[in-house]
């Protein structure tokens, strides 16, 4: 804002009077005090913060223990993104809504699906506007939404073992294209299972994810080795309209590890989902 400062200027006027005789003088005028200038002070500007409407959905166990070894992945209608996680923020309620460069804004903002403890957060950004590399995007609760899922990836990969991993958390699939479906199949739901074990090639994972919506359903099924603690695998055609995955693995702490995923699943009547699980694997 440019600001027009007012100056006031002040004349003072002194009288000479001029006496003949006796050679004496009126006294001078008095001085007159002018108060300075007066500088107009503009308010600070206070920044909005987005606000949650009670419509946020789960929560979290402890809150995500970011360090230099977090990474994200991040997927939504015609974007895919993952990499170093160098900021994060995470809400009261257990949602992240910076991710690397990707923020969320809005008055409301709603995430729904949201799960965690120190060694991830998940959620799927439902209502609000993302800035990312793509540009700005509005979610107004239809079925676009954006889903995450943060987490520390390995220091290295243990020489052997065989893990059991749980029965995942999962967001809920969301619908992007394909067959038309009514609004009221926008969403879906998911479940999956998965096995993890260790030997001089790399880790061994194989994962399913059942996914349905609307009354139709549709699988994904991944088998693959992960050469090194940092790389990543994608499957089938996650990077197109098709069915596939990139998977991950992380940090769940002493003794636990975490097989991650971001999936697509083209279900029979032909309509395309995308979503994040996470399973813990000990």
């Amino acid at each position: 804002m440019q600001l027009n400062h007012a100056f006031v200027l002040t004349l003072i006027a002194g009288s000479l009077v001029a006496c003949g005789g006796g050679g004496s003088s009126s006294p001078a005028d008095p001085v007159v005090a002018v108060n300075p200038p007066v500088v107009p002070v503009t308010p600070p500007v206070v920044p909005v913060t987005p606000t949650a409407t009670g419509e946020d959905t789960g929560s979290v166990s402890a809150r995500f223990v970011n360090g230099d070894n977090s990474r994200f992945v991040f997927t939504s209608i015609g974007l895919q993104s993952n990499g170093k996680a160098s900021t994060l923020v995470q809400d009261s309620s257990g949602a992240l809504s910076t991710i690397g460069s990707i923020v969320l804004t809005g008055n409301p903002s709603v995430t729904r699906d949201i799960s965690g403890d120190a060694a991830f957060a998940q959620g799927r950004w439902f209502k609000g506007a993302f800035s990312s590399i793509s540009g700005a995007t509005t979610l107004t609760g239809n079925n676009a939404s954006a889903h995450y899922v943060a987490y520390n990836v390995l220091a290295a990969l243990p020489a052997s073992g065989t893990f059991t991993c749980d029965a995942g958390a999962f967001t809920s699939p969301s619908y992007t294209g394909g067959s038309s479906v009514p609004s009221s199949a926008n969403f879906g739901t998911a479940s999956g299972n998965a096995s993890l074990s260790f030997d001089g090639s790399g880790a061994k994972v194989a994962l399913t994810i059942d996914a349905s919506a609307g009354g139709s359903t549709g699988k994904v099924t991944a088998t693959t080795t992960l050469a090194s603690a940092a790389s990543s695998s994608i499957t089938g055609g996650y990077l197109s309209n098709g069915t596939g995955a990139q998977l991950m693995l992380g940090d769940g702490g002493t003794g636990r590890y975490l097989l991650l995923a971001a999936y697509k699943a083209q279900l029979a009547n032909g309509a395309n989902y995308q979503g994040v699980a996470t399973f813990r694997c000990s």
